[in-house]
C-alpha cells in the first residue's frame, strides 16, 4: 500500500445483482486531512463507493484500506468513520445534546467526556445555544449542522458526506457549503464527500473524482478538471463547453488542425495521436471573444447570433457557427452590449490553448 495513502481503494468491484456492475476496477487513494469528492450522474456508483467505505455494503472484488489496515472484513462501528446522509437522521424525541451523546454513549463513554465532547461539537458548528432543543424545534440548516456535529462528536478518522446538503434551498445551500469546508480545514479532518452537483464539488474540495458508469473518468484539482478535461464527459460535465465535431487533418504534439464545416480548427490536442481521425473540439463559452480585433486571435469564425438571453452580470449569446448550431458565448453585462440583435453575423475568435480536441473513441470504447 502507498505509505501515503490514508484511505485507498483498490480495483473495488462491486454488483448488486450479480450481473451489473455498479462499480468496476475502482481505485482512489485519499490523503490524511484532503477534501476527496465522488461527482457524476445518478447511477454513476460514488454512493456505493461510500456505502463500501463505510462498511454497508461489501465489494466483489479489490481491497480497501483505511489507515494503512484493510476493512473488507471489519464491521462498520470498528472502522471510526462518522457518516453524514442528506436526510438528517436524527432522533426526533431527543435534545440535540442528547442527539449528540448516542454515538458516544454507544462506545460507551465516560459520562462526564460525553458533555465535554457534546459542548466541543457543538461549540465547532456554532450550536451552542440550542442543546436544549428537538430537531423539530430546528431549520434545515440547523439540523444539517447538528448531523455534521453528531459526525464529528467521537472524533473519527474519516468523515464521509452523501448528498448532505440535497434538501436544503439554494441559498442556505451555499452558505453551508462554505461552512463545511471551513470546519474541514480547520479540524484537519480527512473527508469524502458524495454530490451531483458540480458546483458543490468545485466549491469544497481538494480534488475531484469524476465517475462515470462505475469508474473514474478523471481525478484532479477541481482547476484542473475545468481547465484540462482529459475525455469529453469530464468537459461536458464540469462547468459548459462548446462542442464542435470535426477530423483531424494535420497532428502536432501541441497543436492539431482540425477541420469542421469546411473549415480549419486550431486545438490543443488530447488523448489524440493521429490524421485523420474524428475528434469533438471543446471550447469554454466564456473563453470566446466577440468581434475581436484583426489578427489578435489564431481561430476567428464568422457566426450568426439567433438568440440573445439576459442573466444578470453576464449575457448568454446562442450562435450557429461552422455549420453547427447552439454554441455558447458568454459576455459580461457591461454598456455597449445592446449593439448587437439576433440575427446579426459576427466574429467569434478563441486561442489555441483554450481549444481541447479529445479523441471520441476514447469515450466510445468504455459505452
Amino acid at each position: 500500500m502507498n505509505d501515503d495513502a490514508f484511505v485507498k481503494f483498490s480495483e473495488v468491484s462491486k454488483s448488486y445483482d450479480g450481473r451489473t456492475l455498479s462499480v468496476q476496477d475502482f481505485s482512489l487513494s485519499v490523503a490524511r486531512g484532503e477534501f476527496v469528492t465522488l461527482l457524476g450522474p445518478s447511477g454513476s456508483g460514488k454512493t456505493t463507493c461510500l456505502k463500501m467505505l463505510a462498511g454497508f455494503e461489501e465489494p466483489n472484488s479489490g481491497e480497501i484500506w483505511l489507515n494503512g489496515r484493510p476493512v473488507n472484513q471489519l464491521k462498520p462501528w470498528k472502522r471510526n468513520i462518522g457518516v453524514v446522509f442528506q436526510h438528517y437522521a436524527l432522533f426526533p424525541h431527543m435534545t440535540i445534546a442528547e442527539n449528540l451523546a448516542f454515538p458516544l454513549r454507544a462506545r460507551r463513554i465516560a459520562a462526564k467526556e460525553i458533555a465535554r465532547s457534546v459542548l466541543r461539537a457543538l461549540d465547532m458548528v456554532q450550536l451552542q445555544n440550542f442543546a436544549a432543543r428537538r430537531p423539530a424545534q430546528l431549520s434545515g440548516g440547523q439540523q444539517q449542522r447538528v448531523a455534521i456535529a453528531r459526525a464529528l462528536v467521537f472524533e473519527p478518522d474519516l468523515v464521509l458526506m452523501d448528498e448532505p446538503l440535497g434538501a436544503l434551498d439554494r441559498r442556505l445551500r451555499e452558505e453551508m457549503q462554505y461552512e463545511i469546508r471551513a470546519l474541514q480545514q480547520r479540524l484537519g479532518v480527512t473527508m469524502i464527500y458524495v454530490t451531483h452537483d458540480q458546483n458543490e464539488a468545485m466549491v469544497l474540495s481538494d480534488r475531484v473524482a469524476v465517475m462515470e458508469q462505475g469508474r473514474i473518468s478523471q481525478v484532479a484539482s477541481p482547476e484542473a478538471l475545468y481547465e484540462e478535461p482529459q475525455r469529453l464527459f469530464v468537459a461536458n460535465f464540469i462547468g459548459e463547453n462548446n462542442q464542435l465535431e470535426g477530423r483531424i487533418v494535420a497532428y502536432r504534439p501541441d497543436e492539431c488542425q482540425v477541420e469542421v464545416g469546411g473549415e480549419i480548427v486550431r486545438a490543443f490536442p488530447v488523448a489524440v495521436t493521429a490524421n485523420d481521425v474524428q475528434t469533438s473540439v471543446t471550447i469554454r463559452p466564456e473563453r470566446v471573444a466577440l468581434n475581436p480585433a484583426p489578427g489578435l486571435y489564431p481561430n476567428c469564425f464568422k457566426a450568426q447570433v439567433e438568440d440573445i438571453i439576459f442573466m444578470g452580470d453576464y449575457l448568454r449569446i446562442h450562435a450557429t457557427l461552422l455549420g453547427q448550431t447552439q454554441f455558447i458565448v458568454k459576455i459580461p453585462n457591461i454598456i455597449g452590449h445592446g449593439g448587437i440583435l439576433p440575427g446579426d453575423t459576427v466574429t467569434l475568435g478563441w486561442l489555441v490553448t483554450d481549444c481541447r480536441a479529445l479523441d471520441v473513441r476514447v469515450e466510445e470504447e468504455t459505452e
